[in-house]
C-alpha cells in the first residue's frame, strides 16, 4: 500500500514539476538546441572550418527561427502562468516582450554573422546559445534560486566567449575572477534573505512582509550583497572595471551579444522586483547610476582607440537602460523594450562597421566620408543613434526616459532623481563628443595615404547594414509600430 502512495506522491511531483510546460516552448526549444548541438558536433569532428561553420549555422538559424516565431505568438495570445517547475517560473506579459525581444536580436546577430562570412566555432555556438537560455530564464525567474542559476548559466557563455581569442587571456581571468566573486556575494545575499523572510519566492506576500520587519541594517547587507550580482551584469560602477579590457579584444558579434542581452535581462528582473519591496532605496540606486554615467561616458571621451571607446560607452547605456527602475512598471517596460531594441540594432550596425573595418585607432577613418560614402553614412547613422539624436529613433527612446524621471520625481519627490536627470542630460551632451569624433575624420579630415578599410564589403553585407540604418530612422516615425511589435 506504501508503494502505490510513493508512486502517486511522485506521479504528482512530476506533474507539479511539468505542468505549464506549454508556457516555455520557445525557452525549451533553445535548451534542446544546446543538446543538439553537442550531438552534431561528434560528427562535424574532423570536417573542413567551412563545412562544420555552415552546418553550425544551420542548426542554430532553424532553431532560433522557430522559436522567434513561438514567441511571438506567446505574446499575441498573453499566454501566462506561474505552473511551471513548481512555481519557480513565471510567464507574464512583460517577460513574454523582454523574451521575443532577446530572442529577435540573437536571430538578427546570427543572420549578420552569416551575411559577414564569420566563422562559428563549437564554442562560439555554445557560448552564444548559454548566454541565451540564461537570458531567456532570467526574466521568467520569481525564485531566488531559479534566478541565480540562471544567472550563472548566461555567466557561463560570457566565460567562453571572452577566453576565445589568445590576445584576450590577460583580460579574461581578471573577469573571471570577478565574477566568480560576485557569483559568491550573490548567493551569500540569497541566503540572508532566505534567513530574513523565510522564502526564496522574491514575489510572495512572505518576502515583502520579511523585509519589511526586518533589522534595517541586516536588510540592506542582504539587499546590497543581492544586488552586486545583478549591477556585476549591467557593468554598473562600480563592478565595471572588467568591461573595457574584455570588449576591445571581442569581435563584433560578442561585444554586441554581451552588450545587449545580459542588461536588457537583468533591467527586467529591476523592474519586476523593485515594486514589491516594501522600502525605498531610491536614493541608494540613483547614486550608482549616477556613478555609471559619469564613469561611462568621462571614460569613452579620453579615448582615441575605436573599441575601447565603444566599451566604455556600453557601460553608460547599461547605466541609462537601468533608469527605468525608477519608472513605473508599465512605463518601464515600455520604456525598456523601445530603447533597448534600437540600442541593440544601433550596436549591431556601428560595431560589425567598426570591426569590418580593422582600424583601431579612429583617426583610420580620416577621408572616407567621399572615399566611402555608404559605410560612412551608415556608420555615422548609427553613431547618431547611439548618441539619441534625430533623425534616429532613439531620440524619441532618450526624450521618453528624461520625461518619465521627472515625472516619476514630481510623485517621489527623491533629490536622487533630481539630480539623476540632470546627469543623465549632461552625459548625454558629453556622449555627443565622443561619439562624432568618427564622423568627424569621416567628413572633415583628409586621409594622408590611400585607405583598404571597407574595400571588400560585399553587396549583401551593405545590403544589410542600410536595413540596420533604415530601422533607425523610420523609428522615429512610427515609435508606437516598434513598441507594439514587442507587445
Amino acid at each position: 500500500m506504501s508503494s502505490f502512495a510513493n508512486i502517486s506522491q511522485l506521479t504528482e511531483r512530476i506533474q507539479s514539476i511539468t505542468a505549464g510546460l506549454h508556457l516555455v516552448i520557445p525557452e525549451l526549444i533553445i535548451a534542446g538546441t544546446i543538446l543538439f548541438s553537442l550531438v552534431v558536433e561528434l560528427f562535424l569532428h574532423g570536417r573542413s572550418e567551412k563545412f562544420s561553420t555552415s552546418w553550425r549555422y544551420f542548426t542554430v538559424q532553424i532553431p532560433l527561427l522557430l522559436a522567434v516565431s513561438l514567441s511571438f505568438q506567446r505574446s499575441e495570445l498573453a499566454l501566462t502562468g506561474s505552473s511551471f517547475a513548481s512555481g519557480l517560473f513565471d510567464v507574464n506579459v512583460g517577460s513574454n516582450a523582454i523574451n521575443t525581444l532577446i530572442l529577435s536580436i540573437g536571430f538578427l546577430l546570427i543572420l549578420m554573422n552569416q551575411i559577414h562570412k564569420k566563422s562559428l566555432s563549437f564554442e562560439e555556438l555554445i557560448g552564444f546559445l548559454s548566454i541565451l537560455l540564461g537570458a531567456l530564464f532570467v526574466p521568467i525567474s520569481v525564485s531566488a534560486l531559479s534566478l541565480f542559476l540562471s544567472i550563472e548559466f548566461m555567466s557561463m557563455g560570457t566565460y567562453v566567449l571572452v577566453s576565445l581569442r589568445k590576445e584576450a587571456a590577460r583580460a579574461s581571468l581578471p573577469y573571471v575572477l570577478f565574477g566568480l566573486g560576485s557569483s559568491a556575494l550573490f548567493i551569500y545575499g540569497i541566503s540572508l534573505l532566505y534567513g530574513l523572510t523565510g522564502t526564496l519566492d522574491l514575489m510572495s506576500v512572505d518576502f515583502s512582509r520579511g523585509i519589511s520587519v526586518a533589522d534595517p541594517y541586516l536588510r540592506g547587507l542582504a539587499l546590497g550583497l543581492f544586488a552586486i550580482g545583478l549591477l556585476f551584469k549591467m557593468s554598473w560602477a562600480p563592478f565595471h572595471p572588467w568591461n573595457p579590457d574584455v570588449m576591445e579584444n571581442l569581435p563584433a558579434s560578442w561585444m554586441t551579444w554581451i552588450s545587449t542581452a545580459p542588461k536588457l535581462a537583468i533591467a527586467f528582473v529591476g523592474i519586476r522586483i523593485l515594486p514589491v519591496l516594501p522600502v525605498s532605496y531610491a536614493n541608494e540606486l540613483a547614486v550608482l547610476a549616477i556613478l555609471t554615467l559619469l564613469v561611462g561616458n568621462l571614460g569613452a571621451l579620453g579615448q582615441n582607440k575605436t573599441k575601447r571607446l565603444l566599451a566604455y560607452s556600453s557601460i553608460a547605456h547599461g547605466g541609462f537602460i537601468a533608469m527605468a527602475w525608477f519608472f513605473q512598471p508599465l512605463q518601464a517596460l515600455d520604456a525598456v523594450l523601445f530603447y533597448g531594441f534600437l540600442y541593440s540594432i544601433a550596436s549591431l550596425l556601428v560595431f560589425y562597421l567598426i570591426d569590418e573595418s580593422g582600424a583601431e585607432d579612429i583617426t583610420a577613418f580620416a577621408g572616407l566620408g567621399s572615399a566611402k560614402p555608404s559605410p560612412s553614412f551608415f556608420l555615422m547613422s548609427g553613431l547618431i543613434a547611439l548618441v539619441g539624436l534625430p533623425p534616429a529613433g532613439t531620440f524619441i527612446a532618450k526624450l521618453t526616459y528624461f520625461s518619465l524621471l521627472w515625472s516619476n520625481y514630481e510623485i517621489n519627490p527623491a533629490i536622487g532623481l533630481l539630480i539623476l536627470l540632470l546627469v543623465a542630460i549632461f552625459t548625454t551632451a558629453v556622449s555627443l563628443v565622443y561619439y562624432l569624433k568618427i564622423p568627424f575624420q569621416l567628413y572633415f579630415k583628409k586621409a594622408s595615404e590611400k585607405s583598404s578599410i571597407w574595400v571588400e564589403l560585399s553587396r549583401w553585407q551593405i545590403y544589410s547594414y542600410g536595413i540596420l540604418t533604415a530601422i533607425l530612422l523610420l523609428s522615429i516615425l512610427f515609435p508606437g509600430a516598434v513598441l507594439n511589435l514587442w507587445k
